[in-house]
């Protein structure tokens, strides 16, 4: 498994602007105006930046996965609920 690696140091502006070094820029094919979503712990004193791209492909991944067990689940429902009236039918 391919862990990160360290790229450089970086500090942050007035503006609260933070340069990303140029070579996690070309390793990781970084462009100007991309987008990301900023994860952080203040205990830990911790920064992560994830591209949007990724998230929503995480996020396209797992909603699709959730909508399976759903219609799974709501089978399992059904035929448990079919179960219990052809029970009470022979009661």
């Amino acid at each position: 498994m391919h862990h990160g690696k360290i790229f450089g140091t970086t500090s942050m502006g007035e503006r609260g602007q933070v340069v990303i070094p140029s070579e996690a820029r070309e390793e990781l094919d970084i462009k100007s105006g991309e987008k990301f979503v900023v994860f952080g712990d203040a205990r830990k004193g911790t920064v992560i930046l994830v591209k949007s791209e990724i998230m929503n492909k995480f996020a396209n991944f797992f909603f699709n996965k959730s909508k399976r067990f759903e219609k799974i689940a709501k089978e399992i429902f059904e035929k448990t609920e079919t179960e219990v009236e052809e029970e009470e039918k022979e009661e």
